[in-house]
């Protein structure tokens, strides 16, 4: 009997785990598709909206940052692999990388350029799109593409100000997996700047969003405006990261205004239902 009765716990619990994962997808297709029943974020629990946006952000990261990267990482045949067997030999001497060979290399948005025949990479000779990290002789260089098409410095230093004398491939390799313990911070810290931006652009949408809530009577609390701004962009945000990951195929500032467009529209077709000829209100 006790048996029975474990058995039938399990199965609840495997049932109730099944039902949040259908919940899960329903909710990310309901954010894409069906603007009108956006209501139904407004009665999730903190934890499970959080959740929600969580599981979004960690999808877009993946697209723009992740999959690249563990496409290369399984092309070279790990870091440990591509440090001894497939990068350059080289040594850092006197504050200089002393080494006869060269690479470039992508690794999702970003491209790493190595050429110690020169001081510092030129930033001329950079033009499509990426985010370079360039290493020369004595300097380290990130660079990131303006409006206007021109690469600038977001970071420079001198290889002396971080690269250790007498470092080399051998201890490359034996640095592997604080490397890796790296790659998984910077996505955590990728997906918190995707949720800072995001969570702006609400802030942004929320004075459109405000507007309709009083023409219907501020039927909405300032909570629900705020999940309301960061739902709607869903779609949105797909798109414009989408467009990211398979090398910007559209021009990143024509889909962005695509992406505010789809927004403000679905944050309007979810107020149609208290506007207008309907005269809706809000269920209990």
């Amino acid at each position: 009997m006790q048996e029975e009765y474990n058995n039938d716990q399990q199965n609840e619990f495997d049932n109730e785990k099944l039902d949040n994962s259908n919940n899960l997808i329903q909710m990310i297709w309901q954010a894409i598709a069906d603007p009108k029943s956006y209501r139904d974020f407004f009665d999730l629990s903190k934890k499970r909206f959080k959740r929600f946006m969580a599981i979004v952000l960690f999808l877009v990261t993946l697209m723009v940052v992740g999959l690249q990267i563990i496409v290369f990482i399984v092309n070279v045949g790990g870091f440990r692999n591509f440090f001894k067997n497939k990068m350059p030999p080289f040594e850092v001497k006197n504050g200089q990388i002393i080494s006869e060979g060269n690479f470039d290399i992508k690794m999702g948005e970003f491209r790493i350029l190595f050429d110690p025949s020169e001081d510092s990479i030129s930033a001329s000779k950079l033009k499509d799109g990426y985010t370079y990290i360039t290493i020369g002789r004595s300097r380290v260089n990130i660079l990131t593409q303006g409006a206007n098409g021109r690469y600038f410095s977001t970071f420079s230093q001198s290889v002396s100000s971080f690269l250790p004398n007498g470092l080399n491939n051998s201890k490359l390799v034996s640095m592997t997996p604080m490397i890796y313990i790296g790659l998984i911070l910077s996505f955590i810290i990728r997906m918190l700047l995707f949720f800072l931006k995001y969570w702006i652009l609400s802030f942004i949408y929320g004075f459109y969003a405000r507007g309709l809530n009083l023409a219907t009577g501020n039927i909405h609390s300032d909570q629900e405006i705020t999940r309301l701004c960061l739902v709607s962009q869903t779609l949105g945000i797909f798109l414009v990261n989408i467009n990211k990951a398979i090398g910007t195929p559209l021009p990143g500032f024509i889909v962005s205004i695509v992406g505010i467009f789809l927004t403000l529209r679905r944050i309007s077709l979810y107020f149609s239902n208290y506007i207008g000829d309907k005269g809706m209100t809000p269920e209990a």
